[in-house]
């Protein structure tokens, strides 16, 4: 046995030759970083140099690439978002074109398009049995949306005022378009249009941090539970056959619902599943008017994904099946970062009175109201919290990255990771949803009706 261990050792071990050749390579990695830097950042700071495509490209890369790095550094004590948001705030200050998007070669209209392609490809991730499953999840989120209206329409208009509590309340139920809506109905007077985009940007930098907080310690509890044999993923996934057949959850008769017929492997190039994507993103685009705007164009593309996965129009994940999903996820992130551009100290000073009181106020809000509803309906209350702050943290693609993220660093081999990002995401996912995507931009109608109206 020590032989054996001897020759183990010998074998992972490193010959001359080979660390010769690693220490080329590290050299070469060093020469390459250090050219980036001084052509592109060092040259664009003192004004010799103007960032070209692939260097604006690089440089929004190199954020979320650090971003991620400490995050697995710090076992995702610090997400990886709240890294890159702070790293994009700090690059727009130095370095950051303020319009790197579109010098990344990515064109204003095209990260809203991807958008509605994500949001497509996971409503087909999701059927209609889970989304009836995820009950518990949908009334949690509703009151945490609840909890963070109450606070701020009750104690936080006694603070900043009527005018600024009604602008923030609907981005902080929500994400980006409830923020467009709200900057619209305030283009009047600029300070309201700042704070309203300030609070969808800024929101995530209380929500990102409490939500990994709560995932970890849920994630903690089930994998101890996991580890303990008290839970297995098979247990998950039977109770998932089972909860299908009893018309609760996800699985079971596949074709039930099919009325196209599968397509051929040999036909399901990235070009056909593309295509049958984007149709849906379309289709989802000519819905939207239909309700007078009353329903967003979101809400449309989860749902025509589930009910084309259902039918069996689209194959399930079709992003992945596409090869196209991390393209995808980059350039997402890439422009909802980019919206930090606006952020600037003059402004950090000015709305830091108004933003501490607003994201205090629908913290506790969130926490007065999901985590009481979520224990009575069987949840735990690092869950409860969790699905509440899906509200202050934007939805997807923060849900998804969050969710992971926490599941990939907690868990030591594949089948943790996949037990605990079959726990976390569904939950996280369908969180996301119902605040972002509808709830927070039903929220912003009214109250720019009511208010600005």
């Amino acid at each position: 046995m020590q032989h054996d261990s001897q020759a183990i050792m010998v074998a992972r071990s490193p010959t001359k030759g080979s660390s010769f050749k690693y220490g080329i390579g590290f050299v070469l990695l060093a020469a390459i970083v250090g050219a980036v830097f001084y052509f592109s950042i060092y040259k664009s700071y003192i004004g010799e140099h103007k960032v070209d495509t692939a260097e604006a490209f690089i440089l929004m890369l190199l954020a979320l690439a650090i971003g991620d790095f400490v995050s697995i550094k710090t076992k995702a004590m610090i997400p990886s978002i709240f890294v890159t948001a702070a790293l994009f705030i700090v690059g727009f200050w130095t370095v950051f074109p303020k319009n790197i998007l579109e010098l990344g070669g990515v064109a204003p209209n095209l990260p809203g398009f991807f958008v509605m392609m994500m949001v497509t490809h996971l409503g087909t991730m999701l059927n209609k049995d889970e989304l009836i499953a995820q009950w518990k999840t949908v009334l949690v989120t509703i009151a945490g949306m609840a909890g963070i209206i109450l606070a701020i329409m009750t104690v936080g208009r006694f603070f900043v005022g009527t005018e600024i509590a009604a602008t923030a309340a609907p981005p902080l139920t929500g994400g980006l378009v409830s923020a467009i809506i709200m900057q619209n109905a305030v283009k009047a007077n600029e300070y309201l249009v700042i704070i309203a985009m300030a609070m969808y940007v800024l929101q995530g930098f209380v929500g990102f941090p409490l939500i990994n907080y709560c995932l970890r310690i849920e994630g903690q509890d089930m994998l101890r539970r996991f580890r303990a044999g008290e839970i297995s993923l098979e247990s998950v996934k039977a109770k998932k056959k089972t909860d299908m057949e009893t018309g609760l959850g996800e699985g079971g008769e596949t074709d039930k619902y099919r009325i196209f017929p599968a397509t051929p492997k040999e036909y399901q190039t990235d070009f056909v599943i593309l295509l049958k994507t984007v149709a849906l993103v379309i289709v989802s685009g000519y819905l939207e008017p239909l309700t007078g705007g009353t329903v967003s164009k979101f809400v449309f593309a989860l749902v025509l994904g589930v009910a084309a996965a259902e039918t069996g129009f689209i194959e399930r994940k079709p992003l992945d099946l596409s090869r196209s999903f991390g393209l995808f996820l980059t350039i997402i992130m890439m422009f909802v970062f980019s919206g930090l551009k606006s952020v600037t100290l003059e402004m950090l000073q000015k709305i830091l009175f108004d933003y501490a009181i607003l994201i205090s106020l629908s913290t506790v809000g969130i926490a007065a109201l999901s985590i009481p509803l979520g224990k009575l309906i069987g949840l735990s209350k690092a869950m409860s919290f969790a699905i509440g702050l899906g509200t202050i943290a934007g939805g997807f693609p923060a849900s998804y990255v969050l969710s992971n993220e926490s599941a990939k660093l907690q868990s030591a081999n594949e089948p943790e990771y996949e037990f605990l990002l079959e726990h976390f995401l569904p939950k996280t996912l369908v969180s996301g949803f119902v605040s972002a995507t509808s709830g927070s931009v039903i929220i912003a109608g009214l109250f720019a009706k009511i208010y600005f109206g």
